[in-house]
């Protein structure tokens, strides 16, 4: 039903503004298709660090979720690019991605009053590598998919 595929070039302008991060030369992602092409999801991850980076979804259609985009996502940050933490940054009032990201597993853990604007503040998530639910936990059948 939907193909993932590494981001490229020409489905950045195809991602609504507000489900993107000011594109840079370490800008990653994963993009999720239908069968006519059409850009139904896509996960950005910038501001890599050495065990984390920062993740940025973009979901048109909510089933792409029943079809392995989470999975996609998370198996590339954390077993693909070797990262132990994803972090989230959202504004406090946008309650709609607050609520996705808490079902998808990001947990709080720090707020910046007034951080986005003024009398609205920031709110920085983590999901660790242990606590997601959406990839194999079992190092031993990691290491044998692997090969």
């Amino acid at each position: 039903m939907f193909s993932f595929i590494p981001l490229q070039e020409q489905h950045w302008p195809l991602i609504p503004d507000e489900g993107k991060p000011t594109l840079s030369a370490g800008t990653k992602g994963i993009v999720a298709v239908d069968e006519a092409e059409k850009l139904v999801a896509a996960c950005t991850f910038d501001n890599w660090a050495f065990n984390s980076c920062q993740i940025h979804i973009y979901i048109a259609n909510p089933f792409v979720l029943k079809h392995g985009f989470a999975q996609e996502v998370f198996e590339y940050a954390f077993n693909t690019c070797g990262k132990g933490i994803v972090l989230g940054v959202t504004a406090a009032d946008n309650l709609k991605a607050l609520k996705f990201i808490k079902n998808i597993g990001l947990t709080e853990i720090f707020r910046i009053p007034d951080g986005y604007k003024h009398g609205v503040d920031f709110i920085l998530t983590q999901l660790r590598k242990e606590d997601c639910r959406w990839i194999n936990q079992n190092p031993r059948l990691n290491a044998i998919g692997a090969n």
